[in-house]
């Protein structure tokens, strides 16, 4: 008898793994691929890596793969040249470029720390990593190779890689650079070699213009402009060796200002002026909470005055809050006078009331609500849906489920592909990291009090533990995949108090791992979902997710499945999530909208 028997009769594992094994063992390989590249306009000091992991996470959550080439911080380079040229005015070149490819490593090497706390999976590749093999005097190199395989084995480990800007290699493995600028040119080289879906320069300009609009009120930004016309502009908006070798290979490319829609698109065709300024708006955001997850929201989009302005911060306490750091004019502990004054209302404060009011007056008064509350969302989301359909307003709530990781962005667009046959996943980051702890021997009660220490687990975690929170998120991804509402008192249930190191040790014994698994399946056009805890073979994504990671496989009905894993808990993976609701609120993106691709723009 195997250890499941002591979780009751309905759930085995001979069903399990049978169920465990569908389809392909590894995540599509038709990913698209985004290039994005920071240069230190934009990464100006440390305290502006959040923008990049925004806008890296933007293109994450659509879907894709991203390469992000990094700059140096800014005046970084000068520094460091500047140093170099106390050894004197010829020192050797080679030389030179070691010490001055330190300012980007030490870029790089940050903002992978960066999105590991946002809870976005990411590899770091340094020059050699990559295979960017280069020709040419030490300091002012042209690219030449590129290790595709490594760096689409890096990219299918996890969907973020991040790498230098104007670092390569010679034909002796020495360092080099591209010279100023050169970043452009990794970032178009790279795209060219991995034929990618497309590339973007992230720069402080909202596009391209026919001149400069610091200067000129009446210059013109370009919607899309040709390789001969950007040859025309002064060098130091993008690089013209960068902008020959795009010519050259026949390379579309985008231009434009983070947290914004690719305001410039680079081609081979006509050049056009846009018909329009590209214009962002500040909203109001009023926030709902301030707990863990909505204190995380409040520190970044207070960072982000360009896109939010925060009009006030509802709290049942707010000379608690105001004590913490939050100024004591935002504060109050009215929720009707928060909704009052914001184009977005953020909550946070968990529950189903007051929160559902909450939420319905908001929309209905014409407010776009963005939420992670999944119990609200399970029990009343029809309700909302007759709020929005009054007003227009929209309702967010990728965080919901996943956390930081896009589950239901994922299941969304496989809908669209075609029909899903199952998700599976594991949903509740405070469980994964309790079972964890059990399976190192920590008994039951002392795991729950690390998981609450770590800020993972509730003062009252029976939600988790019970199952009642992976349910509830079982019935949203439900609607996601099949369409059909189902809630959570329709859902089999079994939670993980029963569990100890014992019954870890035999799931081990197996070869496999104890997760608490939400299974969500269509069969005969009737929605079922379960969430049980169960021992999953050693080789199943599911099982290899650990301490507050999250998991979801989803299998197509042609046996086809995408993985998407990463960190489900925690106040920045959620926050993130949150607010790339609100990024998308403000470009007034619509979640199935591809009007960004390339391939449209340019058609």
């Amino acid at each position: 008898m195997n250890a499941l028997a002591t979780f009751g009769n309905r759930f085995r594992l001979a069903a399990t793994r049978r169920a465990e094994h569908e389809g392909d063992s590894t995540m599509a390989t038709n990913t698209p691929i985004t290039v994005l590249k920071f240069g230190s306009s934009i990464l100006a000091n440390e305290g502006m890596l959040s923008r990049a992991v925004h806008e890296i996470y933007r293109y994450v959550r659509q879907g894709h793969h991203v390469v992000a080439v990094v700059s140096a911080f800014h005046g970084e380079t000068d520094r460091l040249l500047a140093h170099a040229k106390k050894y004197g005015e010829h020192a050797d070149p080679v030389a030179v470029a070691s010490l001055v490819s330190l300012g980007e490593a030490h870029a790089v090497s940050l903002l992978g720390l960066a999105l590991d706390q946002a809870g976005v999976p990411v590899n770091v590749l340094d020059s050699a990593g990559m295979g960017l093999s280069t020709l040419g005097p030490a300091i002012d190199s042209r690219p030449t190779g590129l290790n595709v395989d490594n760096v689409k084995r890096a990219l299918s480990q996890k969907p973020v890689l991040v790498v230098p800007g104007f670092i390569g290699r010679d034909d002796m493995g020495r360092i080099t650079l591209l010279g100023r600028g050169g970043s452009d040119y990794t970032a178009l080289f790279i795209a060219g070699q991995l034929g990618a879906h497309q590339a973007v320069l992230i720069k402080d300009v909202d596009g391209l213009y026919d001149r400069d609009p610091a200067k000129f009120a009446d210059a013109k930004r370009y919607e899309r402009v040709s390789y001969e016309d950007i040859l025309q502009m002064p060098e130091k908006i993008v690089q013209h060796k960068a902008v020959r070798y795009a010519a050259d290979v026949g390379l579309n490319f985008g231009v434009g200002a983070a947290g914004q829609r690719v305001a410039t698109w680079v081609w081979d065709g006509r050049s056009a002026f846009a018909n329009k300024p590209l214009t962002v708006k500040p909203m109001r955001v009023a926030l709902v909470g301030a707990g863990i997850v909505g204190r995380g929201v409040y520190e970044r989009v207070k960072s982000l005055p360009n896109f939010f302005s925060v009009t006030s911060v509802c709290v049942r306490d707010p000379a608690k809050h105001a004590a913490s750091g939050i100024p004591a004019e935002l504060l109050t502990s009215d929720w009707r006078k928060a909704v009052d004054q914001a184009d977005i209302v953020v909550e946070s404060i968990g529950g189903l009331d007051p929160a559902g009011d909450i939420i319905c007056t908001a929309l209905t008064s014409g407010r776009h609500v963005v939420t992670a509350n999944k119990a609200v969302l399970a029990h009343e989301f029809d309700r909302f849906t007759d709020c929005r359909r009054r007003s227009n307003a929209r309702l967010l709530y990728s965080a919901a489920v996943g956390g930081g990781v896009p589950i239901l962005e994922a299941v969304r667009a496989a809908a669209r592909r075609g029909r899903i046959a199952t998700v599976r996943g594991v949903v509740n980051g405070t469980t994964n990291f309790v079972l964890g702890l059990l399976s190192r021997g920590i008994d039951f009660a002392e795991a729950i009090r690390r998981a609450q220490v770590a800020g993972f687990a509730e003062p009252d975690p029976s939600a988790d533990i019970d199952g009642h929170d992976a349910a509830a998120k079982a019935c949203l991804i439900a609607r996601e995949a099949f369409g059909h509402p189902i809630f959570p008192n329709q859902v089999k249930r079994m939670g993980i108090s029963h569990l100890t190191p014992n019954h870890a040790a035999q799931a081990a014994a197996q070869g496999g791992a104890i997760r608490l698994v939400a299974h969500i399946s269509c069969p005969r056009g009737m929605t079922h979902a379960t969430v049980a805890p169960l021992i999953l073979p050693g080789d199943d994504p599911l099982s290899q997710v650990q301490d507050e990671q999250n998991c979801a496989v989803i299998t197509m009905e042609d046996g086809s499945r995408t993985v998407v894993s990463g960190r489900g808990a925690g106040r920045w993976p959620t926050a993130e999530s949150m607010v790339g609701d609100l990024f998308e609120l403000v470009r007034g993106d619509n979640v199935s909208d591809d009007e960004e691709y390339i391939g449209e723009v340019a058609a």
